[in-house]
């Protein structure tokens, strides 16, 4: 017996925060929004642990998320915006400095747990009653059924169909794979080690980023006298410092740091993960568009990733607002990839030059260092246009 199947304007595969976002936001415009994820959702307690895993959000990210009405409830819960951030060279006189004084906005960003933002944002997917949720369910097999509508098969002979298909499965995409897009991966020999931290003295409502020569070690305020730290270091190293006990540990962190803080002492767990770049072949293919990890993927120095995927579905869901198209058109969609994959690609290779171009140790690559990240700092005009970038909003 062949199963029915329910039919959709939009289907969403993934509900990680791209795939929440563009849920909220396309529910806006259509009447049928289907959800589709495995996971399922873990309910949030004031009470819990700060999460090991953080997102730096721009300002774009925070106007999105206020929008569809996410960002009352995250504030509500735990989030930390800042205000300035400061980013230096180890052992060296070569800094930047960048403060919303120097903006139109009260802030630069927030610093929000990924498990507090899709609390947030699942709060707002139930008070939608057009979106669906496929909760505990996995995309099996993407096909065209006809020229306006692909049929997505989940376990359990599940069976719908959609005008538009979303990828918002992240790095590991079985839409991607579906679809049979390639991705180019570039694996920078780097392990992410993250953990929450202590400090003894007051974060300044700042952002701080030290660029040594293993990689770049960020430490993101969560509370006062508490932050997220992201170290960025050699596979061999991360091992060796995840084994210290928590005394070792801590005095490796703290001189690395430059006791910028004081003393800082771990207060978590230590995981890791592995540093990558993926770019996919082409965003899209009929009816079908790839967003946030899906479709690429950046180093962390700049706490960017997320950033990039949420203003991915911004972007998308501007282009079939303002369409008079039928949905799922490629004229539609072609707009949607030039604009995105361009952006992603630029910010991909940027980053990847400035994490190349710091751990160079030669004196030569220092002094260059050295001039050009001073004069920035010096010359407002060019901090603004950086900071006009990382914000993701006029300035």
């Amino acid at each position: 017996m062949v199963s029915a199947v329910t039919d959709f304007d939009v289907a969403i595969v993934g509900a990680g925060a791209v795939g929440l976002a563009a849920a909220c936001l396309l529910s806006q415009q259509y009447t049928r929004i289907a959800l589709i994820d495995n996971v399922p959702f873990k309910e949030w307690q004031q009470s819990d642990d700060y999460g090991l895993r953080v997102s730096a959000l721009n300002i774009a990210s925070i106007e999105l998320l206020t929008q569809i009405g996410a960002w009352q409830d995250i504030r509500a819960m735990r989030a930390c915006p800042y205000q300035s951030m400061h980013v230096w060279e180890q052992q060296s006189e070569t800094h930047i400095d960048f403060d919303c004084r120097d903006t139109s906005h009260p802030m630069l960003g927030a610093i929000v747990e990924n498990q507090v933002l899709l609390a947030a944002l699942n709060n707002i997917v139930n008070k939608h009653s057009n979106i669906q949720y496929f909760n505990q369910h996995s995309l099996q097999h993407l096909s065209a059924v006809s020229s306006a509508a692909m049929l997505l098969e989940l376990d359990n002979e599940v069976r719908i169909s959609a005008e538009l298909v979303l990828g918002a499965d992240g790095q590991r995409s079985k839409v991607r794979k579906c679809i049979e897009v390639d991705q180019l991966t570039t694996h920078y020999q780097q392990l992410g080690l993250v953990c929450t931290v202590n400090t003894e003295l007051d974060h300044q409502q700042t952002a701080w980023q030290c660029f040594t020569p293993d990689g770049p070690l960020a430490l993101l305020p969560l509370d006062e006298h508490v932050c997220s730290i992201v170290w960025s270091v050699p596979e061999e190293k991360c091992r060796q410092l995840i084994s210290l006990s928590d005394e070792q540990f801590n005095h490796q962190l703290t001189a690395a740091f430059e006791h910028k803080l004081g003393q800082l002492d771990v207060c978590s767990e230590r995981k890791s993960f592995p540093l990558r770049g993926a770019q996919a072949s082409q965003y899209i293919d009929h009816r079908v568009v790839l967003l946030g990890d899906a479709a690429h993927v950046v180093h962390p120095l700049a706490g960017l990733g997320l950033n990039l995927g949420l203003a991915d579905a911004q972007h998308l869901s501007d282009l079939l607002h303002v369409s008079d198209r039928p949905l799922g058109s490629e004229r539609v969609l072609r707009q949607y990839e030039r604009a995105r994959k361009s952006e992603n690609i630029l910010m991909q290779k940027s980053l990847e030059l400035i994490d190349v171009f710091f751990r160079q140790e030669r004196s030569f690559a220092k002094q260059a260092r050295a001039v050009g990240v001073n004069m920035t700092n010096k010359l407002l005009p060019l901090k603004l246009m950086f900071m006009r970038h990382a914000l993701g909003v006029p300035i």
